[in-house]
């Protein structure tokens, strides 16, 4: 897109832009927008705003995709303000834009305002910050373009004064679509477009999309079920560049490692980074984990300087967020390292390089990421993948030709029938005919719900069962003759439940000995589990002592080995889709066949954008064409170790995840044990605690697919996946209030199996987490003969084997724990670095220290007596010693005063009889005198017993805590 450097002022002549303004926006839009945008620099229109602006001003629903920054914003609303122009529109709002996030609200208004001001049309945000004078004018003064979110529509479609502005709506603008069709947020908004409908009339939509696979489905879910879209969709047509390194490890590495505290190897990918940094203005270094970018952003700062690297995620304050974006606009900000949180069109100014660390797991990833870079058509988008191990190459490299040559994924996280969205926008529709004081029947819900796209297959008798939950909760009434009405609660439920977006309340975590924070948990993981529960938390070891829901805080303590199985967790990471897990698992087979008839694999590689082939992916070939193990594509090659077994199978991150949960329910039925795996997109590991017979896995892949299926649903219910999402979705149905609640999730979630609240969480995670689809398609393979299933008894796994091994062993290298000599050691560091008060109950005499420099006997400086008491943290000495002097006088204490006066001669005799052993057991947590003398001090004869008991009696303290009187 061509630009002039400075804004013209309304009436300046520009002869520039005189002589390069394109004759198609005199075309095709209105004169006056025209001469406005020529004052912004719009000297003609890129490849999407050619194609696009026809097609919108036709009136056609128009879905438009093309990469970031090719001008979608401005093909969508330049027609739109075009025609408020030629056909007069005011009184009322005429276009709704709606953006997933805040951040883009405040970017599309910045730059639409200034445009449309000049037009002397209106524009206002609306979302859940909007002050409440700012609402009320909006009421006053509709808008003529609102721009909002998914949420605040829900709002307004329900409010009176606004319902009577959005009669007059002709268009409404869905950007970042990629977005919101992937999660539930979509689904809420494809029944709220309809009850839009139902208010102002059909309008004409249009999507605005990133590159995306599947534009049919895209369309469909734009539109509704019965209308006609268009799609408009431009390739990646600027030159994209993208290289996929693997940086080995140097002399220089293991210097820089030293300072780093780290290995070699990753000294090594963070040099590469900071030399890439170096070379550009500004880059966007993006990760796939938020604790990925915080670690990576303080390495890359102590190469490059902290002033120069920024960290960027959700979890950020807007304040420090908005600081990176106009650091980065700035030029005061070198690079940023991100999660997904910048994919998004926000303005983040001139970005020149983007480095993915490691692989970015799909194909519209990695194009929407390095799409950042450039951000303008006509100039190169730079990417650099710098990646961990072989496998993390090899994906890589996949990725990287796929995107090169715009073949993207189809595989979509659709919702489809979302049980707790229709739950909620029931309680939509029932408010709206309330307010217009119509009735409501059951056939009225059907008809608006099934014009949207995912409820297109909505059966009558589906909606009913959900009708009649809402009943037994008392929301709402269904009536004989089959009119709905409200009942007391329905408004409040709809507000709370308007976001889709599960609420995270987080509870602080920390560790009873050192008494220091290491992490925070999910409300949801602390609500499915319970005190002597066992942990993995920044890589280490723990058992939950206690749980404070008052102050949301989880009190650990390390442990020196594991006793139990560690909880498993379904991950949250990117999923790898089955078609590039299979496409990875065909180059390998390619480059090993090359290395078995000893030939050079490097000219395989040369489809992809590769520098060569790395020395450690030779050595693993090698390595692994000498085991004669090979043929993976076409075969499910298992390998057997003892309880062990290593399956091999290209089905993706969600499609093994479905193989290894039905194989753990099959063998754990069939045998009465428990079962544990771990998986990757190419490979799963069972882990029996008995040896079991290999056919057993044989047996389970023969199995029908029906059967097969239905396990697996079975399966789910017993994962803690299953009670994490079950506490969203029951909030979601009103069943649990919003805020935290001690409840026992076991027994709620069994008194709710079978309902439409069961079958919703089963839905999502079947939809999000575990994909049977490749699962089902490989068991027929099976059954029909087409794969063949392979067991082979090794001694030693094979080096690609060794792959998912090494993962596995790396959450045994965690749960190694803590010696118990090391964690006596730091309880009584942080015993020694506490301050206590001694006070003398002789003289008055006192004096406030830290224990480390307490005497091994404690007497009086001041008048030689033994009889020294130990106060509580931050008691005043002076006024306790008043107490003192009145007990002395016989003077009447009160009740308090009288308790006080026993626990002070109570400490003085400990003190007394054990030195300072008593004053370091009185200074732990919870440990008062009664405990201190008649539980702690007589077993102590040595330190290292001490200590041991002052930890026994810190963790009964923190067990029962809960039910003691503050």
């Amino acid at each position: 897109m061509k630009r002039v450097d400075r804004l013209i002022k309304p009436g300046e002549p520009n002869p520039l832009a005189e002589a390069l303004m394109s004759n198609f926006w005199r075309e095709h839009l209105h004169p006056r927008l025209v001469d406005v945008i020529e004052g912004f620099g719009y000297l003609e229109p890129t490849p999407v705003q050619e194609r696009a602006i026809p097609r919108v001003l036709s009136g056609v629903n128009v879905l438009i995709t093309a990469p970031t920054g090719s001008g979608k914003t401005e093909a969508a609303m330049f027609p739109i303000m075009s025609k408020i122009l030629s056909e007069g529109l005011t009184g009322g709002v005429a276009a709704i834009y709606i953006t997933p996030a805040r951040a883009l609200n405040r970017d599309v208004n910045i730059r639409l305002r200034e445009i449309a001001s000049r037009l002397g049309i209106t524009t206002a945000v609306r979302h859940g910050d909007t002050p409440e004078s700012e609402r009320r004018r909006q009421v006053r003064e509709p808008p003529t373009i609102l721009i909002t979110t998914p949420e605040t529509l829900q709002v307004i479609l329900v409010m009176r004064s606004m319902r009577r502005a959005l009669r007059n709506v002709r268009w409404v603008v869905v950007d970042e679509l990629h977005e919101l069709m992937n999660d539930e947020r979509g689904a809420q908004l494809s029944i709220a477009l309809e009850r839009l409908v139902n208010i102002a009339g059909e309008y004409q939509r249009i999507g605005l999309s990133a590159t995306i696979g599947n534009t049919e489905l895209a369309g469909q879910f734009l539109a509704g079920v019965g209308r006609w879209v268009e799609v408009v969709s431009v390739d990646v047509s600027r030159e994209m560049e993208i290289s996929v390194e693997y940086p080995e490890a140097s002399e220089e590495d293991v210097g820089l490692a030293e300072e780093l505290s780290t290995m070699p190897e990753v000294a090594a990918r963070v040099r590469r980074i900071a030399e890439i940094v170096s070379g550009h203005r500004a880059t966007l270094v993006f990760t796939n984990t938020r604790d990925e970018a915080e670690l990576l952003g303080h390495r890359l700062g102590r190469v490059l300087g902290s002033n120069a690297v920024g960290v960027y995620h959700g979890s950020l304050d807007r304040e420090e967020r908005e600081g990176l974006e106009e650091g980065l606009r700035g030029g005061r900000v070198r690079a940023v390292v991100t999660t997904s949180s910048l994919e998004l069109g926000i303005d983040i100014g001139h970005v020149d390089a983007v480095i993915q660390y490691s692989s970015p797991r799909q194909v519209t990833k990695l194009i929407q990421r390095v799409g950042r870079s450039g951000h303008r058509l006509g100039r190169r988008a730079i990417g650099h993948v710098i990646t961990r191990d072989t496998d993390d190459y090899l994906e890589s490299l996949v990725i990287a030709r796929r995107a090169l040559n715009n073949e993207l994924e189809r595989e979509v996280e659709y919702h489809e029938k979302a049980l707790d969205v229709l739950h909620h926008q029931v309680a939509g529709m029932v408010i709206e005919a309330k307010v217009e004081g119509r009735a409501l029947t059951v056939g009225d819900v059907l008809d608006t719900v099934r014009r949207a796209h995912p409820y297109r297959g909505l059966t009558r008798d589906e909606l009913m069962e959900v009708l009649r939950f809402m009943e037994g909760n008392r929301l709402i009434r269904v009536n004989e003759d089959g009119t709905i009405t409200p009942r007391r609660g329905l408004h409040r439920y709809y507000f709370e439940n308007i976001s889709m977006i599960p609420d995270q309340k987080h509870y602080r975590a920390r560790d009873m000995i050192t008494n220091r924070a290491i992490g925070e948990l999910d409300e949801e993981f602390v609500e499915t589990v319970e005190p002597g529960t066992q942990i993995i938390l920044a890589g280490r070891p723990w058992r939950i002592v206690g749980i404070d829901r008052g102050k949301s805080e989880v009190v650990l303590e390390p442990l020196n080995q594991v006793l139990n199985a560690v909880p498993t967790w379904i991950g949250e990471e990117i999923p790898v889709p089955t078609e590039v897990a299979q496409e990875v698992c065909r180059l390998r087979e390619e480059l090993m066949k090359a290395v078995a008839n000893g030939e050079d694999p490097t000219p395989v590689l040369t489809k992809y954008p590769a520098g060569g082939a790395p020395t450690p992916l030779i050595e693993e070939l090698r390595q692994q064409v000498s085991t004669g193990v090979m043929g993976f594509p076409d075969t499910v090659t298992i390998e057997w170790r003892g309880r062990d077994f290593v399956i091999h199978a290209c089905l993706g991150t969600k499609g093994n995840q479905a193989l290894a949960l039905y194989l753990a329910r099959y063998i754990g039925q069939r045998y009465r044990v428990a079962v544990t795996y771990v998986t990757d997109p190419y490979r799963a590991l069972i882990t029996t605690p008995i040896s079991i017979p290999p056919q057993a896995i044989t047996e389970a892949l023969n199995q029908s697919p029906d059967y097969v299926e239905g396990e697996l649903r079975e399966a789910v219910r017993s994962t803690r996946l299953y009670k994490y999402r079950f506490i969203h979705v029951a909030r979601r149905f009103g069943v649990l209030p919003r805020e935290s609640v001690d409840v026992n999730i076991e027994r709620l979630a069994a008194a709710l199996r079978d309902t439409v609240v069961d079958r919703e969480v089963i839905r999502e995670i079947l939809t999000e987490k575990i994909n049977p689809t490749p699962l089902r398609q490989l068991i027929n393979s099976i059954r029909e003969g087409k794969t063949a299933v392979r067991i082979i008894k090794v001694e030693q796994y094979t080096p690609i084997a060794q792959h998912i091994i090494n993962q596995a062993a790396k959450i045994d290298a965690a749960v190694q724990g803590i010696p118990t000599t090391t964690i006596l050691q730091l309880l009584k560091k942080r015993i020694e670095e506490r301050e206590v008060t001694l006070l003398c109950l002789n003289c008055g005499w006192h004096v406030t220290m830290k224990v480390k420099y307490v005497p091994e006997q404690v007497k009086c400086p001041r008048c030689g007596m033994r009889q020294i008491a130990v106060l509580k943290y931050g008691e005043d000495p002076a006024r306790t010693y008043e107490i003192v002097r009145k007990a002395r006088r016989n003077q009447r204490l009160t009740r308090e005063e009288q308790e006080k006066w026993q626990e002070l001669t109570q400490t003085a005799l400990a003190v007394l009889q054990y030195g300072k052993k008593a004053i370091i057991a009185l200074a732990a947590h919870g440990v008062g005198p009664t405990t201190a003398i008649r539980k702690v001090l007589p077993k102590a004869k040595t330190e290292q017993e001490l200590y041991q008991q002052i930890l026994e009696a810190e963790r009964q303290y923190q067990k029962t805590k809960p039910f003691w009187n503050e």
